[in-house]
This record gives C-alpha cells, structure tokens and sequence, in this order.
C-alpha cells in the first residue's frame, strides 16, 4: 500500500510539473482579417522566455471541421530576442479557401520548434 501511495504522488507530482511548464514563446494577442480576394492579414504581440535569434512563425488554417488546410510562415519584426522581450508581427498571407479559423507554431533560427502558449485556435474575421 505504501508504493502505491508514492506512485501516485510521483504521477500526481509529475503531471502538475507538466501543467506548469513554461513555453518558449507566448501569443499575446493575434487577429486576421480578409483584406482583398484570397489574402488574409495577420497581426500580433509575442513575447519570448528566453533570448532567441531569428524567431519565425507558421500558421496553420483549418476549417470548420478542424482539417489542416495549409501552413505558412512569417519573421517577426525583431531580429533578435532578449529573455521577456515583446515583439509585435504582421503577415499577409494567401487565404486557403474554406479557412475559418488558425493556430501559431514558432521556430527559432536554426528550425527548431518551440513550445507556444495560447497557440490558438484563433478566428479569422
């Protein structure tokens, strides 16, 4: 009875480090509206938890349903990232048809993926 009970507390401690595990990149806010005839524009605020170089974003559309229709990247504006640092991005970006709402990834410069919070999803107006 014992080691089940310090099983469960090591599960129990485990899952909550998980929980609070802190992401590379933050989305602070992000927004994207139908500007013209097939192209989306794409604005936001990120800030990262530690100094990263050459931060780029993908953004992944979807339908309704939740089917992946495409992917595209962008550079945020600023090269380079101190820890805590904020970045505002803008894309313009095609619009896949039947898109209805998108999720952010982030890659550092090298392409590596880094953990996003509040990835989304996000509607597209």
């Amino acid at each position: 009875m014992r080691y089940f009970a310090a099983a469960l507390l090591l599960l129990l401690a485990g899952t909550l480090a998980l929980a609070q595990k802190t992401h590379n990149v933050e989305v602070l806010e992000s927004k994207a509206k139908r500007v013209e005839e097939g192209r989306l524009s794409i604005d936001g605020r990120v800030r990262v938890g530690k100094a990263l170089k050459g931060l780029t974003l993908t953004f992944d559309f979807y339908t309704s349903d939740g089917e992946l229709l495409s992917s595209q990247r962008a550079a945020v504006e600023d090269d380079t990232l101190k820890s805590g640092d904020e970045s505002a991005f803008h894309a313009e970006t095609e619009n896949p048809p039947g898109s209805v709402r998108f999720k952010i990834r982030a890659y550092d410069g090298r392409g590596r993926q880094l953990g996003v919070g509040n990835e989304g999803p996000f509607v597209i107006d």
